[in-house]
């Protein structure tokens, strides 16, 4: 009898420790394992101390830095940032999920590809292991194979990506995958448009191109991030946000010095912390759906950079040419705003001034110009058979 009891008691433990059915997914899509700790909080904390939420993390590289599967360090430096990823998701998971610390490391098919996979409560991390490159700024392996037909083999050997169109439909899979319990899910990465995230890493930009294309037609609820842009802005974050972020991407550089590698927790990272700047992004395709997702949150909270979210919402009647001279002006008035921020004076204030008015009557010359357009048309001839 008693010992019965006991196996009744460690199983209800072992239950209690198990996180319960997520009624929310959210995936992260990475070019690298470090993107989402710097660039998508608080976002990615929030969602991994939720208990109600299941989180996919996507990378398409480990960050091996043309190394490959090697590197001078106690183990190859993919291996170590993996682990970095791993280690900052874990971290976030623990604080409302007890039991076990146990990781379940697998290797998947999906879409005909092995796929390493990490699973540890409600975070759960797919490597693709594309290869990466040492010089961010000039042309990556995945810009190649985006721009033409260049198969891509990852640096473990394992499995090739003869196409773009392939690696795509991989990413979809994982989602369709990770999404068979609910109608709708979250979808965050790197903005792929320069317009909206410039100077930022090519990688970036390719693994948001990358989440849109895999999602076309799925109900989705898209945010895109700004990337190296931020390190221009002010901190829109909290005090709380932003000790949440810190310690999420400290865990993950701690990883990569444990394994002898280069410290990145120096200035030009650091100054990427306690700033989150996005927009929300609809697929075309799921908005021709006849019923579309609801999602709670609707206009974001003012915790996650709502004052900064750019929606640029085109009405009818407009060209993509004409938003983006009205964009680049306001884009041109914020960096000069953020540069003379701790510089200020009248000089300043006049030149402000003059922009901003710039700004205004270019959006006024514009929209005026449209009517006029529209005005001056002749109304259509019908022909009739």
């Amino acid at each position: 009898m008693i010992t019965t009891l006991r196996n009744l008691f460690a199983l209800a433990l072992l239950l209690l420790s198990l996180p319960l059915a997520a009624s929310h997914v959210t995936f992260y899509m990475n070019g690298h394992p470090d993107d989402w700790q710097l660039f998508m909080n608080p976002d990615a904390f929030e969602d991994l101390s939720n208990p109600n939420s299941k989180v996919v993390f996507i990378y398409l590289t480990s960050g091996d830095q043309n190394l490959r599967t090697g590197g001078q360090g106690t183990i190859p430096l993919y291996q170590a940032r993996e682990n970095g990823a791993v280690s900052s998701g874990s971290f976030a998971s623990n604080l409302v999920f007890a039991g076990t610390n146990n990781h379940r490391v697998e290797q998947v098919q999906i879409n005909h590809h092995p796929i390493t996979k990490y699973t540890y409560k409600n975070a759960v991390h797919y490597f693709i292991r594309m290869p990466d490159v040492t010089d961010w700024q000039s042309t990556t392996h995945l810009d190649q194979m985006h721009r033409g037909p260049l198969p891509l083999r990852t640096i473990d050997g394992k499995t090739l990506y003869p196409t773009w169109a392939n690696l795509v439909e991989t990413v979809r899979a994982i989602m369709e995958e990770e999404t068979q319990a609910v109608d709708h899910f979250n979808l965050n990465a790197l903005d792929p448009d320069a317009r909206y995230n410039p100077d930022d890493h090519p990688d970036h930009r390719n693994a948001g191109a990358i989440a849109i294309d895999a999602c076309h037609g799925l109900k989705a609820k898209i945010k895109l991030f700004q990337g190296y842009a931020t390190g221009m802005y002010p901190e829109n974050l909290s005090n709380e946000e932003k000790l949440n972020e810190s310690a999420l991407f400290a865990l993950a550089v701690n990883a990569t010095i444990d394994a002898g590698y280069d410290n990145t927790w120096e200035p030009w990272h650091k100054n990427f912390i306690g700033k989150n700047y996005y927009r929300l992004y609809f697929d075309p395709l799921s908005l021709q759906s006849s019923t579309l997702p609801s999602f709670e949150g609707l206009p974001a909270s003012t915790t996650t950079a709502s004052l900064f979210t750019m929606e640029f919402l085109s009405p009818p009647g407009h060209s993509d040419a004409d938003q983006n001279l009205v964009m680049q002006t306001m884009d041109r008035v914020s960096e000069y705003i953020t540069f003379h921020k701790r510089h200020f004076n009248n000089v300043h204030l006049l030149i402000y001034a003059v922009l901003l008015l710039g700004g205004f009557l270019t959006g006024l010359y514009v929209t005026r110009r449209q009517h006029a357009r529209v005005a001056a048309s002749p109304p259509p001839v019908h022909q009739y058979a």
